[in-house]
């Protein structure tokens, strides 16, 4: 269900048409074994491949089709997003990271980084992760200067993409750091580099987003050359690039709210149950919530495309809270009409929903609310990583206190 069609170019329809297919014919069919077997969606990234829909952000000199926040059309590149969610939210959040991953690359990255690790993806099909999450440690993960480059340590949770992708950005910070937003390092890691440790357990107990192979990686003495790190430390949130990969995570909250709804749509009408003046009243909010979200996607999509950086970071907060808050009122309106029923096997809702309520906490959305709400008052702090809805995830001075030991 896509709203915005119409202010899509149409060379961007066509890349839009080719994703709905492969939503309807390889993800549609797939997303119970997905979830059943915590299996990575690999026939995805090949339908993909074959369309050249894997280098969505890549840019054009290197074989990519360069849409997004700083190519051409951003709207297509969400709206891509949100037709692969629509089948399933699990593995549209692969290949959402991988093509957010090539959009980091690309804007940190030299001509030189850009050939290494993005002509792989148009040539071979290669996979990338981004790897920035420490969980619960104690210790954020470190690199340590040796010659040549870095040796890096730590842990990293919540690893999407691990275990399929051939190349990670792993966020780090040097030893000693006092300033994680400052110091904050983008490293390149081969992820078959000596010292890289998938371990899938941890994952494998998760209830929701099974496909998405998010599982914990150890680093230990990874060594990482110079010319393996992006940009300038403190580069990735300089640069608001977090910012400009949020109306992803909107645009597939969105895929979700749509087929939450379109599922609610089937199951009402087959029961015969849509002259109920209740459920018109339901069903016309929802429909009201998941266009204005759509609505919103497309005026930040507007100002990206016109350049306005500092109005588009901050309509990127507010979509991704936006679509938050709104998806959580669509699916409460759809289970009110159809009821308890609604769960029965092989009803899809309840796989879902958990991947629903497990996927829409991967900010804080009291966070984001909160930098808005500076943002309005000028007062600062939109490099922040609580900008983003992290909270103190990355201990500074983590490395000087893990030296000492």
């Amino acid at each position: 269900m896509i709203y915005l069609r119409n202010h899509l170019s149409p060379s961007s329809l066509k890349l839009l048409d080719k994703a709905q297919a492969i939503a309807r014919e390889v993800i549609a069919p797939k997303a119970v074994e997905w979830d059943r077997d915590a299996r990575f969606p690999y026939e995805m990234f090949q339908a993909m491949h074959s369309e050249k829909l894997d280098a969505l952000t890549i840019p054009k000199a290197l074989g990519g089709l360069e849409i997004g926040p700083d190519g051409g059309e951003p709207l297509a590149l969400w709206l891509i997003t949100k037709t692969l969610a629509t089948a399933d939210s699990s593995a549209s959040q692969c290949q959402q990271l991988h093509n957010n991953t090539a959009l980091a690359i690309k804007l940190l990255g030299t001509p030189e980084q850009q050939e290494r690790y993005l002509r792989p993806v148009v040539e071979q099909g290669a996979i990338l992760g981004a790897w920035g999450a420490e969980g619960h440690s104690k210790t954020s993960t470190v690199a340590q200067r040796v010659s040549g480059g870095y040796q890096i340590t730590g842990t990293k949770m919540f690893a999407t993409n691990a275990g399929a992708a051939r190349y990670a950005a792993v966020v780090a910070f040097p030893e000693g750091s006092r300033d994680p937003n400052a110091d904050m390092m983008f490293c390149m890691v081969d992820c078959q580099a000596p010292g890289v440790t998938v371990k899938p357990q941890w994952w494998e107990s998760a209830t929701g987003m099974r496909a998405t192979w998010s599982h914990e990686v150890r680093l230990d003495r990874v060594f990482v050359a110079d010319e393996a790190i992006l940009g300038p430390p403190g580069g990735y949130l300089g640069l608001q690039i977090q910012a400009r990969v949020l109306p992803q995570f909107s645009a597939n909250f969105q895929g979700v709210g749509a087929h939450v709804f379109e599922f609610g749509l089937d199951y009402l009408r087959t029961r015969e149950r849509t002259g109920d003046a209740f459920i018109q009243h339901h069903i016309a909010e929802a429909q009201t919530l998941l266009v204005s979200a759509e609505m919103m996607l497309g005026r930040t999509a507007e100002l990206y495309a016109a350049r306005d950086y500092p109005e588009a970071f901050h309509y990127s907060r507010m979509v991704r809270a936006y679509s938050e808050m709104s998806i959580n009122r669509v699916v409460q309106l759809v289970q009110n009409c159809c009821g308890s029923s609604v769960y029965l096997e092989p009803s899809p809702l309840a796989r879902i929903l958990r991947d629903w309520h497990f996927y829409s906490r991967h900010e804080n959305l009291d966070l984001i609310l909160s930098q808005i709400g500076k943002t309005i008052f000028q007062l600062g702090g939109e490099t922040s990583f609580e900008a983003f809805g992290f909270r103190d995830n990355f201990r500074s001075g983590a490395g000087a206190e893990q030296s000492a030991k």
